[in-house]
């Protein structure tokens, strides 16, 4: 696993604060502070989105189980957990609809989740042979992201600090106990998802002319920002 931590000791507003903090009955002089901490994560989970459709070929309707039991199959010969492959809310439409028309063509979707991007060109090329609709990367996730959180947020708090004795020390005072800290968190969305999906399906085509191994294709990480607001007594 790769991860690129970028701790960011700038930040948008530093004020040296002389206010109306108390304790023990007399006024506290503080300094106020930003801190910021980012990481960048590789994302180690990877949701791809399908549907099966009931079809005809020729008089014969293919039906969905039938479809599933056949990717099922072809998964476990890929060795993808099964456990991974689940039904998408919308699904319940389906069994909506076969209970009340028995003819009807139904369709169910699905969600897959996979690991590296090896195995999510493997499983569109399946999609692909098994007839699949829609099939798209969902979303991008990685196993121990509250992990990750966990750590750029200790940054941040490590930078508010770092920088408000920094300020503190180049005017010639000390800082003291921390007074507040207020958290900010915010988790960017990747915009390039749908992108990396059309990846890969030029990828199968280009491997299908040549009988070449599919290239490691890379993913945007997955990046998350943390500020904290902070103040520090001054002594």
């Amino acid at each position: 696993m790769k991860t690129g931590i970028l701790l960011s000791l700038l930040v948008f507003f530093s004020v040296i604060t002389w206010g109306q903090e108390y304790g023990a009955g007399k006024e506290i002089s503080a300094i106020e502070v930003v801190g910021t901490g980012e990481m960048e994560v590789v994302p180690d989970e990877i949701f791809i989105s399908f549907t099966l459709k009931e079809r005809f070929e020729g008089k014969t309707k293919i039906e969905i189980e039938s479809q599933e039991k056949e990717l099922k199959k072809r998964l476990m010969k890929l060795e993808i957990d099964l456990n991974d492959l689940q039904l998408s809310d919308a699904a319940s439409d389906y069994i909506k609809i076969k209970r009340k028309k028995s003819d009807v063509i139904a369709s169910k979707d699905y969600i897959l989740k996979v690991k590296t991007t090896n195995e999510i060109a493997k499983v569109f090329e399946l999609l692909d042979e098994i007839d699949a609709f829609n099939a798209n990367i969902q979303r991008v996730d990685h196993s121990e992201i509250e992990k990750f959180k966990n750590e750029v947020k200790m940054i941040a708090i490590k930078a508010a600090k770092i920088k408000a004795t920094n300020l503190l020390t180049a005017i010639g005072e000390t800082i003291g106990k921390p007074l507040l800290i207020q958290e900010r968190e915010t988790y960017e969305d990747q915009p390039l998802f749908r992108k990396t999906a059309l990846m890969v399906n030029m990828a199968m085509d280009a491997a299908g002319n040549q009988e070449e191994a599919l290239p490691e294709i890379g993913f945007q990480k997955i990046k998350l920002r943390y500020t904290v607001f902070a103040r520090f007594a001054i002594k």
